[in-house]
């Protein structure tokens, strides 16, 4: 089987880059694997499995495009990993793989991109009619509105209404586009290649009675990550000196938390770091006694983080909502987002009483990890779904052709038009399918 692979590749700064090299090898072990990607620099260790080849959104190669069996398409919510991307999805049906269940993000920031207001305003019209249309207005305005319009408005349709198949992370996405009865649907846990496991004696230290308790918290780190919530609760503690919390990746605003860790009299207790290698995060990982993965909101996605921390057997706390509100009770500590500050300085009491029942739940964490985000599971999955979607792709077409048609058509029917023009496209339809 010949498979495109659209995706964002290493070492752009994005988790869905990190997914496409975890998931490569064991996929390429299934079929012939060409990479698709507008970055024009990457991990040369990923031309092991794959070719790979850049292409240009104004100037695409559909003669060598159209010689795989299959196209799969990776959409997120960054629009400069994933919008060209997207334009080629909606020119070639193909199988896309949806990272973040609700993509109001991307679309709004994409039509913001590339000022297409029109053609924003008009996808937010046809999917939720003249309501949908005026929150898109006021997101126009002014696009601090946008996480309350993407609660209402996912505008999630829009990125696989060419599909000819879905392959999701989440139960709740499965659920969601299941519902909307438009194309095969698979659910498929997200892939990570547990590493080695830690020494024993490394994972017994986060067990012991140690002065010092070390937290981390890593990613691109907007205000959905809560990290002012957890400034604000290890501010508080009766014995903050005994914590030290290290922070990497981007601050979305940096001077705003270094301000807020002054006045809380945090900097000899907080460290920020920044980007750093990749050895020195898994270091930082591995030496650590918990990590805080908050997300509020969230928009529904899985976490590849929280696979990352898992794979060090560290224990994490986590928001009860969407994706992480359905791990394993045994794998996380769950914050509540009314609770925020109540819960997290609950927990890190907790941690300096007993770190043992804190250890417990990163050892279930790397369980999980292990039996159920296999990346030789997940390859067999896309390939199954893909042989499927091959074998009904006629049928598939035809659906979409209607879909088309019908569309178009019904200005005809509000006109006035014949009923003959409706059989003879009907027809055509037929014949193709058949």
């Amino acid at each position: 089987m010949k498979l495109n692979w659209f995706s964002p590749l290493l070492s752009a700064k994005t988790d869905v880059a990190h997914y496409t090299g975890r998931v490569l090898s064991a996929l390429s072990a299934l079929a012939r694997v060409t990479l698709w990607s507008t970055d024009t620099a990457w991990d040369s260790s990923l031309e092991r499995y794959a070719t790979i080849r850049h292409f240009r959104p104004q100037s695409i190669p559909w003669a060598e495009i159209n010689q795989a069996d299959m196209s799969i398409f990776q959409i997120g919510n960054n629009p400069g990993c994933h919008g060209a991307i997207w334009k080629v999805s909606q020119r070639q049906p193909g199988l896309v793989v949806v990272h973040d269940p609700c993509l109001q993000h991307f679309f709004a920031g994409l039509a913001i991109q590339e000022g297409d207001r029109d053609g924003y305003l008009a996808h937010m019209e046809r999917y939720y009619g003249a309501a949908g249309r005026r929150a898109g207005e006021r997101l126009w305005q002014d696009p601090v509105h946008v996480n309350h319009v993407a609660e209402r408005y996912p505008l999630s349709p829009l990125a696989v209404e060419n599909a000819l198949g879905v392959l999701v992370h989440t139960r709740d996405a499965y659920h969601e586009f299941s519902r909307l009865g438009r194309w095969p649907v698979v659910h498929a846990p997200l892939p990570y290649a547990a590493t080695p496991r830690l020494p024993l004696n490394a994972v017994e230290g986060r067990s012991g009675d140690e002065k010092e308790l070390r937290l981390i918290v890593f990613g691109h780190i907007g205000k959905n990550r809560r990290l002012e919530s957890l400034l604000h609760a290890l501010g508080t503690l009766p014995e903050k000196q005994r914590y030290r919390l290290a922070v990497y990746g981007q601050l979305v605003e940096r001077e705003r938390v270094t301000a807020l860790i002054q006045k809380l009299h945090l900097s000899g207790i907080v460290s920020l770091h920044g980007f750093v290698p990749e050895a020195e995060l898994d270091s930082a990982l591995a030496s650590a006694h918990l990590a805080v993965n908050l997300r509020y909101p969230t928009m529904g996605e899985a976490s590849g983080s929280q696979l990352r921390i898992w794979n060090h057997a560290l224990p994490s706390l986590v928001t009860q909502v969407g994706w992480y509100a359905s791990l394993p009770e045994d794998a996380v500590a769950f914050v509540r987002p009314d609770h925020e500050i109540e819960d997290l300085k609950r927990h890190l009491l907790a941690l300096a009483a007993d770190p043992a029942s804190y250890a417990a739940r990163g050892a279930s964490g790397r369980r999980t990890l292990e039996e159920q985000h296999s990346p030789e599971s997940y390859a067999r999955t896309i390939v199954r779904f893909v042989e499927n979607l091959l074998r009904f792709r006629p049928r598939l077409m035809a659906s979409h052709l209607a879909s088309r048609v019908g569309a178009e058509m019904s200005a005809w029917m509000n006109a006035g038009g014949s009923v003959a023009g409706y059989r003879h496209a009907a027809e055509e339809i037929h014949r193709i399918a058949s």
